[in-house]
């Protein structure tokens, strides 16, 4: 493990770019951003030696790292599974921020790049922490140096309130994760997770526990209704800092409930598991459609990310559902969807934020409704950006597809084992939701291609548009490929994350060549890819040859459009694209439309008008802005104490005196 101790140690010495001399500046990026690359290889390679090593099982620990006292870094295989994505997506995801960073010299381009450094240590040291302590301190670190990082461009107003919200609701979910812990911690010998493990709850504060638990984790990972910071912060960030933390960060908080789950609380309380399915349920399905009204490209994979963050936490609850009606093993596919889905999403997110950055530095905006043709100025960045889409949209032959498979049949794993008429509705439930959300997905990335990267040019904006720097093309190459080779060949890599959960080698779900089966249900089910390509192959091949027997000649001419030629106004709009979704789902959205008369020459022709749709999130101005408001009444109502007069304060701590007296003699 010596390996991962050099790793922390090469991210130390990139962090160590902030202190660089401002000549230096672009060397100090150089440096940094080599350093954190060689740094996440290592723990890619780390990651991949110890889940090669099948039976390890959850949740021992098997090898101290390090020991300090009361600190303490440790791993195993639910550790290394993670370590797999911080490795993997920080070395590529920095390889693209070489290119990509060089926007920002002369713009604290040194304490990017050293934060980036600190940001991703934080994340393997939460990974690898022993104890609540350790866990605690890197969490702590690991919000704080993504604040900073959000609010890089702090000159602008509004990365500025986004940040601040970040910070705001981050801390209350560390402050939910410490109570959690402080419970666990009264029934344990000490706050090692070994000790944890053990600890001995009352079931009121078992309860207390999970849930503090869940709704710290479930902030983090930007699940409904505890999502606002998430649209805001990841427009907000540099791009490639957006895609660390969608793609990585959000997986961190996936690790900490996991350990929880699996080895502090256990999965027994079916209640435990109901409420966590139903959630990511919700949050998949509203993530999703609130994806498919936004215009900004960042914001939209904001809302993706909590779609497929719900879709994940429903696969969890799954799993736990499973458990708590005593089928361990069968919940075994929930939990390995889990995992696979989490890396899955983690390469295509981290790839689509990096197209995102790619877009915005080739044309200076993040509005799709400004774009279009970029397939031609843009055509390997145009290439990735359709392998991630299609992984988003959960298409045959990428990596989206193996994950949301093997959730699919955890739930009908547990439609078939499910004893009460309430469970199979419950399941039916799910199935309807996974089907809209899966729908909605499809849309839109389709609308988002569609619109960016086909088409006529939609502004100017584009013509100045240029493909992007090798260093960031490789980012994004890495990624596509990942990608790929998992969606054509998934059976190795469910084989080893199955490793992470059991130990026996008959466990299912399983793999060989043809692709991954699951046998929970009534019969085997199989998916498998080279069937697919295969099946494909052979529909292509007699499409072409009836082609050519029937001698079809082609011609290109004007698209009829009653007598004119089409204009680049007569586009589909991505606003237009999505309005019959508005209007189908207008009492979940409650769309603001606003009609704006810019002149008024003539009364009934002449007239230039401009059309203002805004989709207000539901939560925000239905929750969050009441207590916000609540908040500042209070606060104006305790600001009256605060006068400014010595002899007014003199006054409360006598009184705060009598106070203490009178009690003390009661």
């Amino acid at each position: 493990m010596e390996l991962l101790i050099t790793a922390l140690g090469l991210y130390a010495l990139g962090t160590l770019a902030i202190i660089w001399p401002k000549r230096l500046e672009l060397a100090a990026h150089y440096t940094a951003m080599w350093l954190a690359t060689g740094a996440s290889l290592m723990v890619l390679w780390v990651a991949c030696q110890f889940l090669g090593q099948a039976g390890w099982g959850m949740p021992i620990y098997n090898d101290t790292i390090w020991q300090l006292g009361r600190y303490s870094l440790a791993l195993d295989s639910w550790s290394a599974a993670f370590l797999l994505i911080i490795g993997l997506s920080g070395a590529a995801v920095s390889i693209y921020g070489i290119g990509y960073g060089r926007g920002y010299l002369g713009s604290r381009i040194r304490q990017l790049a050293g934060l980036w450094n600190l940001f991703i240590e934080s994340m393997v040291m939460v990974v690898l922490a022993g104890d609540a302590f350790t866990f605690i301190l890197a969490w702590e670190v690991m919000a704080l140096v993504s604040f900073l990082l959000v609010n890089h461009e702090s000159e602008k107003k509004q990365v500025v309130h986004a940040a601040y919200q970040y910070m705001v609701m981050t801390h209350i979910g560390t402050a939910a994760i410490l109570i959690a812990f402080y419970i666990l911690g009264g029934g344990a010998a000490s706050f090692a997770f070994r000790d944890l493990a053990h600890s001995e709850l009352t079931l009121p504060l078992q309860h207390l526990a999970f849930g503090c638990a869940f709704a710290g984790f479930a902030l983090k990972s930007g699940l409904m209704p505890l999502h606002v910071w998430l649209p805001n912060a990841h427009p907000a960030a540099p791009s490639h800092v957006s895609a660390l933390m969608s793609g990585v960060m959000l997986k961190v908080a996936v690790y900490g409930f996991g350990r929880f789950v699996f080895e502090f609380i256990g999965a027994e309380v079916l209640g435990y598991g109901l409420v966590v399915m139903v959630i990511g349920l919700l949050s998949a399905f509203l993530g999703v459609l609130y994806a498919s009204m936004e215009k900004d490209m960042k914001r939209i994979l904001a809302y993706s990310s909590v779609e497929n963050m719900g879709i994940i936490f429903a696969a969890f609850g799954c799993g736990m559902v499973l458990t708590a009606l005593g089928h361990s093993r069968l919940a075994m596919v929930a939990f390995t969807a889990v995992l696979v889905h989490s890396v899955a999403h983690s390469l295509m997110k981290c790839l689509l934020f990096m197209s995102a950055g790619s877009v915005m530095h080739a044309t200076g905006t993040r509005n799709i409704e400004k774009l279009g043709a970029l397939a031609e100025k843009m055509p390997w960045t145009a290439a990735f950006t359709l392998v991630g889409s299609m992984s988003l949209a959960s298409l045959p032959l990428t990596a989206g597809l193996a994950g949301e498979w093997l959730t699919l049949q955890s739930m009908m794993t547990l439609a078939f084992q499910a004893a009460s008429t309430e469970m199979r509705l419950l399941v039916i439930f799910a199935f309807v939701l996974l089907g809209l959300t899966g729908a909605l997905a499809l849309g839109c990335f389709v609308r988002l291609y569609g619109v960016a990267f086909l088409g006529r040019r939609r502004s100017g904006l584009v013509l100045k548009a240029h493909e992007m720097p090798f260093s960031m093309l490789l980012g994004m190459g890495i990624e596509a490929v990942a990608i790929i080779v998992v969606g054509i060949m998934p059976a190795p890599f469910v084989n080893m994350m199955r490793t992470v959960l059991v130990t026996d080698g008959e466990a299912m779900p399983g793999g060989n060549f043809l692709g991954i089966w699951w046998d929970g249900g009534q019969s085997v089910a199989l998916f498998s890819p080279w069937l697919i390509l295969l099946l494909a192959g052979v529909l292509i091949a007699l499409l072409c040859a009836a082609l050519i027997s029937r001698k079809i000649v082609v011609t290109q001419d004007v698209t009829w459009n009653c007598g004119t030629e089409p204009t680049r106004r007569q586009q589909y709009t991505a606003t237009g694209f999505s309005k019959p979704l508005r209007r189908a789902f207008d009492f979940i959205l409650k769309p603001r439309r606003e009609r704006v008369f810019l002149q008024r020459e003539h009364a009934y022709f002449g007239r230039k008008l401009q059309y203002n749709l805004q989709i207000p999130d539901q939560f925000t101005d239905r929750l969050y802005r009441p207590v916000q408001h609540v908040l500042i009444r209070s606060a104006e109502i305790l600001r009256k104490l605060q006068q400014g007069s010595v002899r007014l304060y003199i006054g409360y701590t006598m009184l705060a005196m009598v106070v203490v007296l009178l009690w003390g003699a009661m």
